[in-house]
């Protein structure tokens, strides 16, 4: 008897799932899918499975690719993500080519300076020179 009841109890669970699985329209179930986490959408995902299962080739193939579209980025988001990226590279390359040309404007300074203060000591002019502040422009001096 007991055995009886389970059965019957069972029978009913499944049936009222498949009525209210079919209540949920194709688009509530994508909608869903689209907002779900990872974790969810494979639940999702199984549900939506079943339900293409339910419908007609026409109607299996439509749902199929309304949720591939949903999904999927369009060709408009991919141009200008491609674009942003492309864009964030030759920033790169432009701040790499700014570093490498101060980078060789500071060794070039240093030789000079180097050079110079080599010169002085040369010409015997007595104390070394501050090459610190060569380089520098006081207004009209």
């Amino acid at each position: 008897m007991k055995t009886l009841q389970l059965l019957a109890t069972l029978a009913l669970l499944g049936v009222s799932t498949v009525v209210m699985a079919e209540d949920v329209t194709v688009d509530e179930q994508i909608t869903a899918i689209i907002n779900a986490t990872p974790e969810e959408r494979v639940d999702l995902v199984n549900d939506f499975k079943v339900t293409l299962s339910t419908l007609s080739d026409d109607e299996r193939a439509a749902a199929i690719e309304q949720l591939r579209s949903s999904v999927e980025p369009s060709a408009d988001q991919t141009n200008m993500q491609t674009q942003t990226q492309a864009q964030m590279q030759t920033r790169q390359r432009s701040r790499v080519n700014q570093m490498e040309q101060t980078e060789s404007m500071n060794t070039v300074g240093s030789m000079m300076q180097q050079e110079v203060s080599k010169q002085v000591m040369q010409v015997g002019g007595g104390a070394p020179i501050d090459t610190s502040v060569m380089g520098t422009h006081r207004g009209g001096r």
